[in-house]
């Protein structure tokens, strides 16, 4: 009977945890491009579009990845460098500008996902998989 019940409580443990991880999720991140995820079918050459726009916005996407990092780090500090965090935000915001540029000049503007950075999509932790975070 103890063994039953410690199995039931065990199956039940496992079952809420690998719910809470797929609720969580990802959440957030460069997203995967323009246009990807928009439920939107793709003509070919739209495909080709995006796919030199990642090409050519490599760059920028790691440039945005590391900032996340060094903002991430210096948030996880223990006495916070405020002037250094919102300088690290500013930059952010001036690399995804210029990778919205970037999508516009590539005539990728209008699908709603800029630059792989979606109004859901965020630049970073959000709420599960929508990924409504602020930066």
């Amino acid at each position: 009977m103890k063994r039953t019940v410690m199995a039931g409580v065990v199956v039940a443990l496992v079952i809420a945890l690998a719910a809470g991880a797929m609720a969580f999720g990802p959440g957030g991140g460069m997203g995967s491009g323009p246009c990807v995820g928009t439920g939107a079918a793709l003509s070919p050459e739209q495909a080709q579009k995006q796919a030199q726009f990642q090409r050519d916005t490599l760059a920028l996407r790691q440039k945005m990845l590391q900032l996340r990092t060094d903002l991430m780090t210096l948030r996880a500090q223990t006495k916070p460098d405020w002037e250094a965090i919102a300088a690290k935000q500013r930059e952010m915001v001036d690399v995804r500008t210029a990778l919205q540029k970037k999508a516009y000049e590539a005539g990728l503007a209008g699908c709603g996902n800029c630059g792989g950075m979606g109004m859901m999509g965020g630049m970073g932790r959000g709420m599960g998989r929508s990924g409504m975070g602020m930066m």
